[in-house]
């Protein structure tokens, strides 16, 4: 893996925009909860508040794919 792939991160909800098929964040969330994933940095999103963990896109994007076989419309 060269470096800019590993300098790559998305949020939660970055991700959930962009994958296709789609899963919703609060679904994709869940998952990388219960798989004790902990954030590769924290982003300021400019707002009051927390700001966003943010993972590592590949490794979301590995994810993605291999939930895609296990959704459908009608379950998510």
């Amino acid at each position: 893996m060269d470096a800019m792939q590993t300098a790559v991160t998305l949020t939660i909800s970055e991700a959930a925009a962009i994958f296709e098929p789609p899963i919703p964040a609060a679904v994709l969330q869940g998952v990388v909860a219960a798989l004790g994933w902990q954030p590769d940095e924290h982003r300021r999103t400019g707002r009051a508040g927390r700001p966003s963990n943010a993972y590592n896109a590949t490794r979301l994007m590995q994810l993605h794919a291999a939930l895609v076989p296990f959704t459908t419309d009608n379950v998510i």
